[in-house]
């Protein structure tokens, strides 16, 4: 029998089509408030899905992009094998996070430079690890217990906090996953969160050593701080051939190429297949009649809204707009408003609480409303703009029904083909041949690193799925070709590699400009770390930093109070500021980095007092939290011993 969470495993853990709890999919207002976005169910609900499950990166591939061969994987963890496979469904979505962050300059060879690559392969494994041991001790989630997951997780709860299907559907369609699939999962991944669970509770930490490191984190210390910029150096000259070769010789990894691949690829995109007018227009009209709810434009109505705390202010604000005065300096002055929440922008009905939805929609233009109480507070809210609802036409639609139909039929023909080209490149047949044979386009690519530069720092050229193109350039052998795989947009490639270029270091007449000016920047930095040195042996103990400095005509600079974090520390650069730390009052500490180097005395340790009651139990739950992942990581490592774990680094390297 499971050894936990027995239940009826019988019943069916389908959600009725028709038990909708409520009739329609709120938001909650103050999201409204914040974000002045129509768009808030997706931004929030996906959010909230990541939390409570986790990302899961979903995505579809026919049979000849599996890979399931023994170079794919990538770690073993006891008899379980984790695949490249495995490790891009997580590393994709965690890519595409942080371009969005980053504003798309980043790129997976960077990703995994960071470590990424590494963290999340040791996230599966200990995934793997956590599932053999639940499976070996007959851990189970049952139906009753998966249902339950679902009706009371919050991500799927409507503004009445009762679980919401349509919004249950929305947040399973934003993450590309289905109600099987969902329940696929949280079978596996409830038993895994029931055994760090029976691991990790009661974890905790007396009181004592909360406050000694309540006080060690809380420690500031503040200083005298002289600095020399490398900027500040004049022209150290330049260097004679005999020092720049001795230079160069000492610093090759400053004048190293990449590795370089020449490859020739072939390569189809579903837009080159099928074109949008080679879609029939009477499929383009099925296809319209089908899906003419999504061409409907509900009415939006530009709202804006006074918020106040109490309904003592509300009726001032609503005295003050009867008078005439002005709505923004109402809700600023009387309702001490933030000036960014009085503009709720286009709202449409579902947009908003239920409550103001009935009201704002019944508005006529430019009246204000009589204050509305909510549990946010009390709200006048008027109409700007009225946009009435519309429908678009067939013909207005039909454009994009064509692109969408096509690019969809494109990539189903493309994986029909992929397949013959995949099958004939396995018989022997040359790149050339097949792209000929079956309508590849060829494009060749001299020399590309991995991040898709020439040696001479210029993007290459190559069509869309340049990333996963260079990808499998870089995981394939010289003389080999690939087999066709899919970009995310749908297309289908293989390559050829030509040649691979070693990384090398460049000839010395290659780089002149580059090794005088790294000369020239090491001197500098030398020239102030002579300065910075000089200066620290001037001062003694009855002659402070600051008198020294005086004397010497150079600017001291009192530090705010520092943090061991080192944030928030300018002018102390963190090398500075870590010596501060393990220096005693009086003692005098230099450091250098990329920008100059610093001497700083240190004037005064700032210890807080004891904590109250209420920061001793805040910091309690965080370092208890901190404390438990720490056992489920001890726990993790103990489990390896009995499922061995192998990471193959030479595959690993090779496919990422």
């Amino acid at each position: 029998m499971p050894a936990t969470r027995c239940g009826a495993g019988s019943r069916s853990l389908y959600i009725p089509l028709y038990d909708h709890l409520h009739d329609h999919i709120g938001t909650p207002m103050l999201q409204a408030i914040r974000t002045r976005a129509g768009s808030i169910i997706v931004k929030v609900l996906f959010g909230l899905l990541i939390i409570s499950f986790g990302f899961w990166g979903i995505y579809t591939r026919s049979d000849y992009f599996q890979g399931h061969s023994p170079e794919t994987v990538i770690a073993t963890v006891g008899d379980d094998n984790i695949r490249a496979d495995d490790l891009q469904r997580v590393l994709q979505p965690t890519l595409e996070r942080l371009r969005a962050q980053l504003g798309g300059a980043i790129d997976q060879q960077q990703i995994k430079q960071f470590g990424v690559v590494d963290n999340l392969l040791a996230q599966l494994i200990d995934r793997d690890l956590l599932d053999q041991e639940a499976a070996r001790l007959r851990l189970e989630a049952s139906d009753e217990v998966i249902r339950s997951a679902i009706y009371d997780n919050p991500a799927f709860r409507g503004p009445d906090g009762r679980f919401d299907r349509g919004l249950f559907n929305q947040v399973l369609i934003m993450n590309r996953l289905t109600e099987d699939q969902l329940i696929a999962r949280l079978h596996r991944d409830l038993p895994r969160a029931d055994l760090l669970q029976a691991i990790t509770t009661g974890v905790t930490l007396p009181r004592p050593i909360v406050e000694t490191l309540y006080r060690y984190r809380g420690e500031k210390r503040l200083a005298d701080i002289v600095g020399f910029p490398v900027a500040g150096v004049k022209d150290v000259g330049q260097p004679s051939d005999a020092d720049l070769a001795k230079f160069y010789e000492a610093h090759p990894d400053l004048f190293r190429a990449p590795e370089y691949r020449a490859f020739t690829v072939g390569s189809l995109a579903p837009e080159e297949v099928v074109r949008p007018g080679d879609i029939p227009e009477n499929k383009v009209r099925e296809e319209y009649e089908q899906r003419k709810d999504e061409f409907e434009t509900p009415e939006q109505r530009d709202v804006q809204q006074i918020l106040s705390p109490s309904e003592e202010k509300a009726k001032e604000a609503a005295a003050a707009l009867d008078a005439g005065k002005d709505w923004k300096e109402v809700a600023t002055t009387i309702a001490k408003q933030d000036p960014e929440s009085i503009d709720l922008g286009m709202m449409k009905r579902q947009d908003l609480p239920q409550q103001l939805a009935e009201v704002v929609f019944e508005l006529p233009l430019n009246r204000p409303t009589d204050p509305i109480k909510t549990p946010l507070g009390w709200h006048i809210l008027r109409v700007v703009k009225i946009e009435p609802a519309a429908t678009q036409s067939f013909e207005q639609a039909k454009p994009q029904i064509q692109a969408e139909l096509a690019q969809q039929e494109g990539i189903d023909k493309l994986e029909k083909l992929g397949n013959k080209v995949d099958d004939a490149l396995a018989g022997g047949m040359p790149l050339a041949d097949a792209a000929a044979k079956f309508g590849l386009k060829l494009a060749t690519v001299a020399a590309a690193d991995s991040n898709g530069a020439d040696p001479d720092g210029k993007p290459v050229a190559l069509a869309a799925g340049k990333e996963e193109m260079l990808k499998t350039a870089f995981s394939t052998e010289q003389g080999d070709t690939s087999r066709v795989a899919q970009t995310q947009d749908g297309a289908i490639f293989a390559l050829h590699v030509d040649k691979v270029t070693p990384p090398q270091v460049r000839p010395l007449a290659e780089v002149r400009d580059k090794a005088v000016a790294a000369w020239q920047a090491e001197h500098k930095r030398e020239t102030v770390t002579k300065q910075a040195e000089e200066l620290a042996a001037a001062v003694k103990p009855d002659v402070p930093l600051a008198k020294v400095a005086a004397d010497k005509k150079l600017s001291v600079t009192p530090s705010p109070p520092l943090s061991r974090d080192a944030q928030n520390a300018a002018p102390a650069p963190a090398a500075l500021v870590s010596k501060l730390f393990a220096a005693k009052k009086g003692d005098v500490v230099t450091a250098t980095d990329a920008s100059g180097a610093y001497v700083a005395q240190l004037k005064e340790v700032q210890v807080p007092e004891n904590p109250s009651d209420d920061v001793v139990s805040g910091l309690t739950q965080q370092l208890a939290g901190e404390a438990r992942s720490d056992v489920a990581g001890a726990f993790t490592e103990a489990l390896k011993r009995r499922y061995p774990v192998d990471i193959k680094r030479d595959a690993l390297d090779r496919m990422f």
